[in-house]
């Protein structure tokens, strides 16, 4: 393990540029205090960019790329994608390690496929050659695409429509989301949900003022089902039959009851989220999961017995899993047989639990092996990747991947994940999208519910604004 600073003489292209180095991690440890340097240079002469890369314990390296005829936001683009790859090479030199997606770096692999496509007719050998990226890796990228090809959205008026209760029965120790346990907030739930319907309201006004079509609505979190029945449907009434659609993240099984299936079923959801994150009690003991794998299937089955589209989550690299415990979670989903299982890779996210506690990645290629199983398994078992992304300090710099069975794709996955379409979202930590002339423009509600909630009549005003419209 080699500790590094970072110097550099200008921030151009800083924030996407130092991800590289970070991405080497638990090889190459970024830390403003170590002793040891890493250092890139970069000018232009010419119509030639020339970049070096050295440091105190690396041998100075060299790369030039002629930029000579491109227009400012291509050179701009270009020169962005250039340094990044340099550097990216420069460091798998030298570490002797090669990283699944290369000097890929971004949330969206997917959307560099489809600007490739749209120039060059090898898309995935671009990627291999050009980029670092591994062959499984370039495949999983085109066929994620290759999925959702007649599913994505294609029309500007239609949209998907996101409500974000941000509530859960305890906090999961990966989680960073700004979401609170439900039982600390009891008595401010109601002001909560009045302060929603209210939010929606205004979008449904906005909505008919553009002209819009809602194809999609997705309920997320938290765990919506963890605020009561009562509580779900004042909030959902308003979105009953408005889209082919409907999606509600029950997710925890602790928060699944008969009384919570029915109404979901009453309220025309055709779609739900049902996560075991693992098969393995112990693990959700360790993982602060206030359930039992006994507790999963009895959830499992309960939204099953009403004809439900669910979806299941596992996550890979979870501590103190092995390959043939995560093994045995995939073989145990699969057999359930949901219409989507998404697997994501464990990710230790700034305000994690696990990361405030000083956990760090754990040994490379052991979250790689788990992922590489369950993509086999899930492919001989008649699944289909139909959307990836892609997370800051994620174990061994790999995915999250949705995999579907046959004609069972979540479009507002599809359309959200390649902002293929405008979103409009109500909720605290709610992010409206406004896709138009391809051109994407957002608006964040306030993360926190109680500074939402405070400022609600604010955020009503400020959605209609930002759609051209006097509130």
């Amino acid at each position: 393990m080699i500790r590094v600073r970072l110097v550099y003489r200008r921030e151009d292209y800083l924030n996407d540029v130092q991800d590289i180095p970070r991405a080497f991690s638990p090889y190459l440890i970024v830390d403003d205090n170590a002793e040891h340097f890493l250092q890139w240079e970069y000018s232009y002469i010419n119509g030639i960019f020339e970049l070096d890369i050295f440091g105190d314990i690396f041998e100075k390296r060299n790369y030039s790329f002629n930029v000579s005829d491109k227009d400012f936001s291509e050179y701009k683009r270009e020169t962005r994608r250039f340094i990044k790859t340099s550097l990216y090479d420069f460091l798998s030199e030298v570490l002797q390690i090669k990283l699944p997606y290369g000097s890929l770096t971004g949330v969206r692999p997917t959307k560099l496929y489809y600007e490739l496509s749209e120039k060059i007719e090898y898309p995935i050998s671009e990627l291999v050659k050009n980029y670092g990226v591994s062959p499984e890796k370039a495949d999983l990228i085109a066929n994620c695409v290759k999925n959702q090809k007649d599913y994505i959205n294609r029309e500007e008026k239609n949209i998907g429509f996101f409500i974000n209760i941000p509530f859960c029965p305890t906090k999961c120790k990966y989680c960073s989301f700004i979401s609170t346990e439900v039982f600390r907030v009891k008595d401010k739930l109601d002001f909560y949900v009045d302060c929603v319907k209210k939010e929606i309201e205004t979008a449904f006004e906005i909505i008919d003022k553009c002209g819009y079509k809602i194809r999609s609505v997705y309920v997320g979190g938290g765990t919506p089902t963890s605020i009561g029945t009562s509580k779900l449907k004042s909030i959902l009434s308003p979105v009953v039959g408005v889209a082919d659609e409907f999606t509600v993240e029950a997710g925890r099984p602790d928060s699944i009851t008969e009384e919570v299936a029915e109404v979901l079923k009453e309220l025309g959801v055709t779609r739900v989220s049902v996560n075991p994150q693992t098969f393995s009690d112990d693990t959700l003991a360790r993982i602060g999961r206030n359930h039992t794998v006994d507790d999963f299937y009895r959830a499992y089955e309960l939204m099953k017995k009403r004809g439900f589209d669910i979806n299941a989550d596992l996550i890979a690299g979870l501590p103190g899993e092995t390959q043939e415990i995560f093994e045995n979670s995939v073989n145990s989903c699969i057999a359930l047989n949901p219409a989507n299982i998404t697997v994501h890779t464990l990710s230790l996210k700034r305000g994690s639990d696990f990361t405030l506690s000083g956990m760090s990645k754990s040994e490379y290629g052991v979250a790689g092996n788990m992922i590489d199983y369950a993509h086999n398994a899930l492919s001989a078992a008649g699944y289909a990747p139909y959307y990836m992304y892609r997370q800051k300090n994620m174990a061994d710099n790999l995915e999250n991947t949705g995999y579907t069975l046959p004609q069972k794709q979540c479009v507002y996955n599809i359309d959200m994940m390649e902002e293929a379409a405008t979103i409009i979202g109500v909720g605290a930590g709610a992010m409206t999208k406004l896709v138009k002339d391809g051109r994407i423009e957002r608006l964040s509600d306030p993360k926190g519910f109680r500074e939402y909630c405070e400022r609600n009549e604010e955020v009503c005003i400020k959605k209609s604004r930002f759609f051209g419209f006097n509130a």
